[in-house]
């Protein structure tokens, strides 16, 4: 009998054994293929050119964060059925890679689909800009005129001028752009500052401003703030902006969403109005530093 005993705790233990190590069933994921999330604006010109720099996706499958994701970018879900998807934009907050958001100024993109465990599925979000924001400056050259003034008391140079060379024109997904600003610097000791014309009383809640800027270039420039509350008047630098000379020496286009609510709602800036401003200083004995702008928006709620 002790033996008999002995013989059922060995098989029970061995059986215990071998459930333990089977693998539990694994859940087969369905896919979600993102790869770029375009920006569609109104016909009517209201909202500027429909240029973006949306690098990353924050994705919500039902009402769970499956996660922020640069594009393009394939995504297991664990979940399967009618679910509804939500894509939220997401942006390079003052160009920083290490400082990404979603862009409050779009809105999200949502949609139902099917998902079907290990089918891939494409999606292809286009986002708009939200109902209650205010475009209160854009300035996209083409009515061949400038809504920017020299500025600063110790520039050399105001180079800016309205181009239409079609190397310099910004082109985006085919639209015929006509005109550019462009600044050329020239050789030696030279600083250069335009200002925006408009002054401009900014929300002093929190709420999100930022400045939207098409822009190449060659040297290196700055996007500040002027703020106007007493008779000395320091200008704010907010964002650097550097070459984007390719490995050919060849400038490309890039954008930037520059974020101006840190520097509006300081202390120090208690009831000032503001002028945007852009400035560089070179000293070269050779070549030709040069800034090709288009399409400034400035927003906020």
């Amino acid at each position: 009998k002790r033996l008999s005993h002995f013989l059922l705790i060995i098989a029970g233990i061995s059986f215990l054994f071998q459930s333990g190590c089977k693998d539990p069933e694994e859940a087969i994921p369905s896919y979600l293929y993102i790869p770029s999330i375009d920006l569609e604006v109104n016909e009517d010109g209201s909202e500027g050119a429909s240029s973006h720099e949306i690098v990353d996706a924050w994705v919500y499958v039902g009402s769970d964060f499956m996660g922020v994701f640069e594009m393009p970018v394939t995504i297991p879900v664990l979940v399967s059925g009618k679910k509804d998807v939500t894509v939220l934009a997401g942006i390079k907050r003052n160009g920083i890679s290490s400082d990404r958001e979603i862009y409050p100024f779009y809105r999200g993109y949502s949609v139902e689909m099917e998902l079907i465990p290990s089918k891939v599925d494409t999606l292809r979000p286009v986002v708009e800009y939200r109902e209650d924001i205010k475009f209160v400056w854009m300035e996209d050259f083409e009515d061949n005129t400038l809504s920017l003034e020299g500025s600063g008391s110790n520039t050399t140079t105001d180079s800016l001028f309205i181009t239409d060379d079609a190397e310099d024109v910004f082109e985006y997904d085919g639209v015929a752009n006509r005109y550019s600003g462009k600044v050329i610097m020239p050789k030696g000791l030279q600083i250069f500052e335009n200002r925006s014309v408009d002054l401009f009383d900014f929300p002093r809640s929190g709420q999100e401003i930022f400045l939207e800027l098409n822009f190449k270039c060659n040297t290196e420039f700055i996007v500040g703030l002027y703020p106007f509350n007493n008779t000395i008047i320091n200008g704010l630098p907010v964002v650097n902006l550097f070459s984007t000379e390719d490995s050919e020496g060849v400038m490309q286009w890039k954008k930037v969403y520059v974020s101006f609510k840190e520097d509006v709602n300081s202390a120090r800036n208690i009831g000032a109005d503001f002028k945007v401003f852009f400035n560089t200083q070179t000293n070269v004995s050779e070549g030709e530093p040069q800034i090709v702008l288009d399409n400034i928006k400035l927003l906020h709620f």
